[in-house]
């Protein structure tokens, strides 16, 4: 596996179709799908500020990163995710997914977060300005789960939910 630490990234694509590759504190700049269409991907400590960086991805893991308001829609079309100890800022965060597993992980601004996603494992997520969170999901498991907002779990399948905390809270 091939590593890639202490570095910044921008521009459209910089590491396109890449396989089996760890990023460490690496920051990605204001650009364009940065991690498209890879597989096999280790993000540690990283700093994700341009779009769509990880978009048609295949088996990867997230921990201790930050994805910046900046990188709108930056986790969709993608499969079998880890993410922990991360905050995901920006709205419209993963779509049209399978195998995702969330822990200690926030998303302050969930606005149309987790559409069409199935196989979903939460295990403590807070989520804020939720309108419409997992509308079109199935597979759904919670545990240990905060949510302010409305409109969530519709048109769900497969939905459990335990130790969770739905409404309004500051």
């Amino acid at each position: 596996m091939k590593a890639i630490s202490d570095t910044e990234f921008g521009g459209e694509r910089p590491l396109f179709a890449t396989q089996g590759l760890t990023l460490e504190n690496v920051t990605i700049h204001e650009g364009e799908s940065a991690l498209k269409c890879c597989s096999d991907i280790t993000a540690v400590k990283c700093r994700f500020e341009g779009k769509y960086p990880f978009w048609h991805t295949d088996g990867f893991r997230v921990s201790a990163c930050l994805f910046t308001p900046g990188s709108r829609a930056p986790l969709w079309y993608s499969k079998n995710l880890v993410m922990t100890d991360s905050v995901v800022e920006s709205h419209k965060a993963f779509r049209e997914m399978t195998g995702i597993s969330l822990t200690n992980v926030v998303i302050p601004d969930a606005v149309e977060t987790l559409w069409h996603c199935h196989d979903i494992v939460l295990r403590n997520v807070e989520v804020k300005n939720a309108e419409y969170i997992f509308l079109h999901s199935s597979g759904i498991s919670i545990d240990g789960y905060r949510q302010q907002g409305k409109y969530s779990f519709q048109y769900c399948r497969d939905v459990e939910i335990r130790n969770a905390y739905i409404g309004i809270f500051s």
